[in-house]
């Protein structure tokens, strides 16, 4: 019974951790820009938590993050990011548990993979797709500067979710 409360408690932090993160990222002024791009912190934070939870919680988490860009971002197609990050945060869950250690590494690299797939799929579909007239600046100026700024928070979110599993872990046993 004790072992469900804490599964039950590190999955409400991270819940609460998700809106945060989406409050933070919607908030105009709040982060700065770079080059005109906002980061997408719930990227990499549903990647960080893939790293440290089962397939099926990575892929619910995955699937949360992604209806929550589904619904911030303006030209966003409903459903598009929520298929994206639940097919890539169980493609994470089952890599890291039967493939790959837990490491800065790891979280980092399936981030950058992560990021890089759903901003090329943007791109593709939203620009390309329409046959947008600019569709290669947006690439060069919007979307690239917008993944290595998401990138860059990679980090932060591995080493705080690793703390919190880390510490629910220890009362566990």
């Amino acid at each position: 019974m004790t072992v469900n409360r804490y599964k039950l408690l590190r999955y409400f932090a991270y819940t609460v951790e998700i809106l945060v993160l989406f409050m933070v990222q919607q908030t105009p002024g709040l982060l700065p820009e770079v080059s005109g791009a906002r980061p997408v912190l719930l990227i990499p934070a549903a990647v960080s938590i893939a790293v440290f939870e089962s397939e099926t919680a990575a892929m619910g988490f995955g699937l949360f993050c992604g209806l929550l860009l589904d619904f911030g971002m303006t030209a966003s197609t409903l459903g598009f990011h929520a298929i994206l990050l639940t097919i890539v945060c169980y493609c994470c869950g089952v890599m890291v548990i039967n493939l790959l250690r837990t490491s800065l590494f790891t979280d980092v690299l399936l981030s950058a993979g992560a990021a890089a797939l759903i901003f090329l799929l943007q791109w593709v579909f939203y620009f390309v797709l329409y046959n947008y007239q600019y569709s290669f600046y947006a690439l060069t100026a919007h979307l690239i500067p917008r993944f290595f700024y998401t990138l860059a928070f990679s980090p932060v979110f591995y080493y705080f979710n690793r703390a919190f599993a880390l510490l629910i872990r220890e009362r566990e046993s």
